[in-house]
């Protein structure tokens, strides 16, 4: 199964940053989209 979704203006932005948060903190360079939403569902309460 596959879903795409696009981030515009302050949310691309805010995205960007918690990816480069997330490279700074893991070893093995820049994450994928996949990689950086995974951590952010698995950091989210629900």
């Amino acid at each position: 199964m596959r879903t795409q979704i696009t981030l515009r203006g302050e949310d691309s932005e805010e995205f960007e940053q918690t990816r480069e948060r997330i490279a700074e903190e893991r070893p093995g360079g820049e994450p994928s989209n996949a990689e950086v939403v995974r951590v952010l569902m698995d950091s989210a309460s629900y």
